[in-house]
């Protein structure tokens, strides 16, 4: 690992140089010989909004990459998973709990109480959470990726980077579009119906419907007889502009959908434990399933939500200034539903609601582009209120009579007396017991386990909830300098100030299916406290540590200078900062006692320092570009989710981290019917320090088993037995067991690639489109615990498309396939609580074919 990280480093430095010393010679030769060597070909060029402003991409000084929708509907992409694989060191990750968005190697973990990362803006709307942005690649007009903090004119907490997402606007001329969608491996259907244009004198219209179907998935659950991931997706979202004056527009645009997920491809990497019991391992077979009536909710996993929000946008334009002013409301809520041991047992259920609101604000004034001095400057406000919880239920006699069974096959291994061992409803006299067989500690701990849960007759259950209230307002203020045609200068400031005060309670209740009462029975307290490990509480604003208040201001640099009219460089340092917040699933305070303590609920503000230099240049005449971006950014006091145990985590500001590289891409005409296109990215993410990461459970059994042999050896039978049946993984963690300073993190491959070509054919009356695109990813582990089971090899896809339509383009025929050489692979893997060694993980989709028929009306 240590050498695989200095080869990417001499890659990266030999790489940088070589791109610094040849790029401007290379430009300034090709812009020398402009008309000769273009032939006339020109690009289109590509217009982003990166700094709040339409400009060429070609003209911001930024690591910026752009899609419009034209190419994003070609290629057959859906969602953000999808995308990421075109763009240089990015990645989106699906779990069983939410997307993760790794730019650059930075991510947020799936903590409810986390902020993100990478912040994604939908029609200058921030939208933090990835259930509000499960329908954002519907009908959109671009996509762009801007990479580095982004923390002067896009707001808090992009501190890795941020998703700038227009939606496609209303047309003056009508049309209308229809389009009828089919994946027959998955069973999928879409249905998608468009219609744009002039509604009276001054005001457009755009409406769009979305209705996508699959009904069957990629991996078979032998218990339920279904073929999982399924599900039902229905969103619309219509768009007004009114023309109040000659420089006054006003735009509605209002969004509402719906979702169910009927299963998630749950699968078994390893069983462990869980082989006994009936696991299988695979990657498209599963066996997972309940029949207890309040396990069963007929599915592995269930998910059913919705998403609204209203966006209204006015701009007004001046003599020599813009006035822009954006407010919108966004809203969604779920229900989740998990078999949470994932296996045919009936032991374990895991049910979680969020219901989040966001109202927002923004007003900015802008001057004219041209002048000697150019500003921007605004005032952002945003208030949120969110409440999530989980139920966690635990069928404890069936988990009993599991852990007995182990108990007896290993004391009858062993050649020992089970009789005389086990002593029902006395965990410390069955180990003790176990120990004088000389048995392991995993052994004492399935038998002592096993007596303590004797004789208990239902299950139990723990009900977490959490709820938060955000108010956040914002000053900023960025102005440019020309100071002469090829050099300028850009400062950037952003003052934040945000409030914070959360609700937090834990509790025990009864064995019922969303039962969220406090139980009455003193047993079931005691028993759901052990097994669930926490501490009852209930903390309100009022207590220590439950509000909090930041006030942040983060600042940004830029020099930028044009070498010729064919090469722009420039170099940027800024900062940036994700707030704080409050930790979601915190069931107790291992490191004090395992009591609950309300200033532990909290965590603070994480920061980031980025220094960034590029060049992008023109070649060809404009028949080509290439730009490169190298980078680096340090980050300190990292937010991170901590294992705690079997079914815990704590959150805390654990990590330092250094992340660097380069990004590269181009694209180039190469005849007036052949674009090819291309992006590489390297990386080095690396823990300057990060002593206390969660142990993976192979660190775990074996640090377990050292201390308990340690205890046996000084003859200290009460050490063993705190070994064996009180060692969890939070005390593994803060032993630093599982150190990863020095060493990368998940989601961050050092290698990301991809290659494109698109050609364009006339035939006759009709025309031909296909394209080829080619996207690889190195070496990248899956689980933030870097357990090497996690380690996904690196693999290239292949995908494809062709469009068939006729010169009057009024209808068109189009076939894409994905991953057409049918490559395995994973982006999520964990560990099955309360069964050590075993590892529950969702394999991706293999081979698709999607055949798609549009018919257009109008221009």
């Amino acid at each position: 690992m240590i050498q695989s990280q200095l080869n990417t480093k001499r890659t990266i430095l030999s790489s940088l140089i070589f791109t610094l010393i040849h790029m401007p010679a290379l430009a300034q030769s090709t812009a020398d010989g402009d008309e000769r060597d273009s032939n006339g070909r020109v690009l289109e060029t590509v217009t982003v909004t990166a700094q709040k402003r339409e400009q060429s991409l070609q003209d911001v000084p930024l690591s910026v990459s752009a899609m419009t929708g034209e190419t994003i509907q070609e290629a057959g992409i859906e969602r953000f998973e999808d995308f990421s694989a075109y763009i240089p060191n990015m990645s989106v990750t699906k779990s069983s709990i939410s997307d993760k968005i790794n730019i650059r190697g930075m991510q947020s973990g799936e903590q409810a109480g986390f902020e993100q990362s990478v912040g994604t803006f939908v029609n200058g709307i921030y939208r933090g959470r990835s259930a509000q942005s499960r329908f954002a690649f519907v009908d959109v007009e671009r996509v762009e990726v801007l990479r580095g903090p982004q923390s002067i004119l896009f707001g808090k907490n992009t501190v890795a980077g941020a998703l700038n997402i227009t939606s496609a606007r209303p047309t003056e001329d009508f049309t209308a579009k229809l389009s009828a969608g089919y994946t027959p491996e998955f069973e999928q259907t879409e249905l998608e119906g468009v219609v744009s244009g002039e509604l009276t004198d001054g005001v457009r219209g755009r409406l769009v419907l979305l209705s996508r179907e699959m009904d069957k998935g990629w991996v078979h659950n032998n218990f339920y007889d279904t073929n999982d991931p399924r599900s039902d997706e229905m969103m619309g979202r219509a768009t007004v502009e009114w023309d109040v004056s000659d420089s006054t527009v006003i735009t509605a645009i209002a969004e509402s959908a719906d979702f169910e997920m009927g299963a998630f491809p749950h699968a078994t990497m390893e069983a462990g434990p869980l082989a006994a019991l009936g696991a299988i391992e695979s990657s498209d077979v599963t066996s997972m399933g309940n029949t207890n009536p309040v396990l069963d909710f007929g599915s592995t996993q269930k998910m059913t939500g919705s998403h609204n929000e209203f966006t209204l946008m006015s701009t007004t334009e001046f003599d020599n200034s813009t006035l822009n002013i954006v407010a919108g409301h966004s809203a969604y809520d779920y229900e989740r539903y998990l078999d949470a041991d994932y296996s045919p047992l009936d032991g374990l259920r895991f049910d979680d609601t969020e219901d989040f609101s966001q109202n927002s604000l923004e007003v900015r004034f802008s001057s004219s582009i041209g002048d000697k001095f150019e500003y921007m400057t605004g005032l952002y406000w945003q208030k949120q209120d969110m409440t999530v919880d989980g139920l966690s239920l635990f069928n404890i006699p069936v988990l009993q009579q599991v852990l007995y069974g182990g108990c007896a096959a290993g004391v009858g291994a062993m050649g020992g007396d089970l009789s005389s061992i086990y002593v029902a409803g006395n965990a410390v006299a069955t180990g003790v017991g176990v120990i004088g067989l000389g048995g392991p500690a995993g052994l004492v701990n399935a038998c002592g386990t096993a007596a303590a849960f004797d004789g208990v007759p239902d299950g139990v259950g723990r009900y977490a909830r959490l709820d938060q209230q955000t108010d956040t307002l914002g000053a900023f203020a960025q102005g440019t300098w020309n100071i002469t045609d090829s050099f300028r200068t850009t400062l950037g400031l952003r003052f934040t100030s945000e409030e914070k005060s959360a609700y937090k309670a834990t509790y025990a209740v009864d064995f019922a299916e969303r039962n969220t009462t406090p139980t009455e029975m003193a047993w079931v307290n005691a028993v759901a406290s052990g097994v669930g490990e926490f501490a009852s509480h209930t903390f309100t604003p009022d207590d220590p540590g439950m509000t909090r208040k930041e006030d942040s201001p983060t600042w940004s640099v830029n020099v930028q200078y044009d070498l010729n009219d064919s090469v722009m460089t420039y170099a940027t340092v800024s900062t940036g900062f994700k707030a704080g917040g409050f930790n979601s699933f915190y069931m107790r305070s291992p490191t004090r006692n395992n009591g609950a303590f309300s200033e532990d609920v909290s965590f603070e503000e994480e920061k980031a320092t980025s220094f960034e230099i590029g060049l992008k240049s023109t070649l060809l005449g404009g028949a080509a570009e290439l730009n490169v971006a190298a980078f680096q950014t340090r980050f300190e006091d990292l937010q991170a989710a901590i294992f705690s145990g079997n079914t815990t985590f704590e959150v805390q500001n654990a990590a330092e981290a250094t992340s660097q590289g380069i990004e590269i891409d181009g694209r180039w005409l190469v005849t007036e019917n052949l674009t090819l296109s291309g992006a590489l990215g390297l990386l080095d993410f690396s823990y300057d320090k990060f002593p206390n990461q969660a142990c993976t459970s192979p660190q775990f059994l074996s640090e377990r088993e050292a201390l308990y042999q340690a205890a046996g050896a000084a003859g200290d039978i009460a050490g063993q037995l705190g070994a064996a049946l009180g060692y969890n993984n939070a005390l593994c963690a803060a032993a630093g067991t599982n150190d990863l300073s020095g060493r990368g993190a998940s989601n961050a491959p050092d290698t990301t690639a991809s290659f494109a070509a698109n050609h364009y054919l006339a035939l006759g009356d009709y025309e031909l489109k296909s394209n080829l695109a080619v996207n690889y990813y190195s070496d990248t582990y899956r689980s933030d615990d870097l357990d090497p089971i996690s380690l996904e090899q690196g693999k290239a896809f292949l995908n494809a498309g062709l469009i068939l339509m006729p010169t009057d383009g009024d209808w068109q025929l189009s076939l894409t396939g994905k991953n057409l050489t049918d490559r395995d692979h994973f982006n999520y893997i964990n560990d099955v609580p309360l069964f050590a060694g075993a590892y529950n993980y969702m394999p991706l989709a293999g081979r698709s074919w999607t055949v798609k028929f549009a018919y257009t009306l109008g221009n």
